[in-house]
C-alpha cells in the first residue's frame, strides 16, 4: 500500500437518545418509589411517552440537524399537551389522524440535511410551517368542552363519624363547613366531559367511607374554566372527619375553621396549599407539596409545632413564631404541643400567619 495513500475518516454523529429515555423512564420509577408522584410510575410514562420525540429534538439540535429537532420538537409538544387534555384528541387520535405529517418530516428533514446556512434556515423554515400546521388541524376539533356538573350529597344517617378520601387530578379543590345538620356532605364538581368521576360510599360500623376520584384521558381544565376545574365541598360541622387528599396539579383552599377534623392528610404535586386550621383542642396533620406554595393560617392563641422537610424553600412567619432549623414552633409554647404539622415541601414557599 503506498504511502502517500490518504485516509478519511468521518466522525459519527454522536447520539443521546437512548441514554436520555433509559434516564427519564428510570427518574420517574425512582421518583414512583419514593412516593412523589401518587399512582403508579409506570401510568405516568404512558401518558408522558411523546417526550420521545423532545429526546429526538435534543439529539438532533447536538448534531445540528435543525431542520429534525424542530420538527421533533413540535410534534412531542402538541402530543404532550393532547395527553393532558388541551385538545379533545389524544395523542392516540392525532398520530391515526395526522400520520402524514410524519412523512413530509421525514422528506425536509432528507432535503435539508447537510446543506449550506441558507439551505438550512429555509429547511427551518419548512419545519415551523409543518409544526404551526399540525397545531392549527388539531385546534379544528372543538377544545375541551364545558365542564359536566356532578352533585355530591350524603345524609349523617346512623354515621358517627366520616373518613373522606378526595383524588382530583387537576382542579381547585375547596372544602368548607356547611350550615347544615342533616347531611354529612353537600357540594358539586365539575369535570371535563372526557373524565369520569368515581364515587364509593360504605358505612363500616358508625363510620361513613367516602371516596371521590377522577379518572379518564382529559386532565386540564377547558379554556372557559379559570384555576381548573372547581370542586367545592360542604362538611357537616357536628361530625368528625379525617380527610385524605391526593391531587397531582392544581389549587386545595382548605377552610377548616368550624369543622371536627381527626386527621388531615394532604399531597399536591405541584400548585399552591392554603390551610386556615381549626379551633378544636388538639390537630395534627400531615402536609405535602412537591413544588409549590404553602400557606398555613393559624388561629390565635392555639399552639402549634411544625416538623418542616424543605429543600429550597423560602418560609416567612408571622409575629408569635420561632424557626430553630427544621422545627417552628409558637412563642410562648412547648414543642409538640397543641397542633403538630409534619410539611414537606421541597421547592417553594411556605407562610405561616394568624388570621
Amino acid at each position: 500500500m503506498s504511502e502517500n495513500t490518504k485516509y478519511t475518516v468521518r466522525k459519527s454523529d454522536r447520539s443521546i437518545f437512548f441514554p436520555l429515555l433509559i434516564i427519564f423512564i428510570g427518574a420517574i420509577l425512582l421518583l414512583s418509589n419514593l412516593n412523589l408522584f401518587p399512582g403508579n410510575g409506570w401510568n405516568l410514562i404512558v401518558r408522558f411517552w411523546p417526550i420521545i420525540f423532545v429526546f429526538g429534538g435534543i439529539d438532533d439540535l447536538l448534531n445540528q440537524k435543525w431542520t429534525g429537532a424542530i420538527i421533533n420538537f413540535g410534534v412531542g409538544s402538541i402530543l404532550i399537551l393532547a395527553n393532558f387534555g388541551f385538545f379533545s384528541m389524544s395523542s392516540l387520535q392525532i398520530i391515526i389522524n395526522f400520520w402524514p405529517i410524519l412523512i413530509i418530516a421525514l422528506g425536509l428533514e432528507i432535503i435539508f440535511s447537510g446543506r449550506s446556512i441558507v439551505g438550512s434556515l429555509i429547511g427551518v423554515g419548512f419545519s415551523i410551517l409543518l409544526v404551526l400546521g399540525l397545531f392549527w388541524f388539531a385546534l379544528q376539533v372543538p377544545l375541551t368542552k364545558d365542564a359536566i356538573s356532578h352533585p355530591i350529597n350524603y345524609e349523617v344517617g346512623n354515621a358517627k363519624q366520616a373518613e373522606l378520601g378526595i383524588k382530583p387530578i387537576v382542579g381547585k379543590l375547596t372544602i368548607n363547613s356547611g350550615d347544615f345538620t342533616n347531611q354529612l356532605i353537600e357540594g358539586v364538581i365539575l369535570a371535563s366531559n372526557n373524565e369520569e368521576i368515581k364515587i364509593e360510599s360504605e358505612l363500616s360500623g358508625q363510620t361513613q367511607k367516602i371516596s371521590i376520584s377522577t379518572s379518564g384521558n382529559v386532565y386540564l381544565p377547558s379554556t372557559n374554566m379559570n384555576n381548573g376545574f372547581p370542586w367545592d365541598l360542604l362538611l357537616n360541622t357536628n361530625v368528625p372527619f379525617s380527610i385524605n387528599i391526593e391531587q397531582i396539579i392544581g389549587i386545595q383552599t382548605l377552610t377548616l375553621t368550624e369543622i371536627d377534623i381527626q386527621n388531615l392528610y394532604s399531597k399536591l404535586v405541584i400548585g399552591t396549599v392554603e390551610i386556615t386550621l381549626p379551633k378544636s383542642d388538639k390537630f395534627s396533620a400531615e402536609l405535602e407539596c412537591i413544588i409549590g406554595e404553602m400557606v398555613i393560617i393559624i388561629p390565635e392563641g392555639i399552639p402549634v409545632t411544625i416538623h418542616l422537610d424543605s429543600g429550597m424553600t423560602g418560609v416567612s412567619l408571622g409575629d408569635g413564631f420561632v424557626r430553630e432549623g427544621d422545627l417552628i414552633y409558637s412563642k410562648n409554647s412547648g414543642i409538640d404541643q397543641g397542633y403538630v404539622l409534619n410539611i414537606n415541601l421541597p421547592i417553594g414557599s411556605l407562610k405561616i400567619v394568624n388570621p
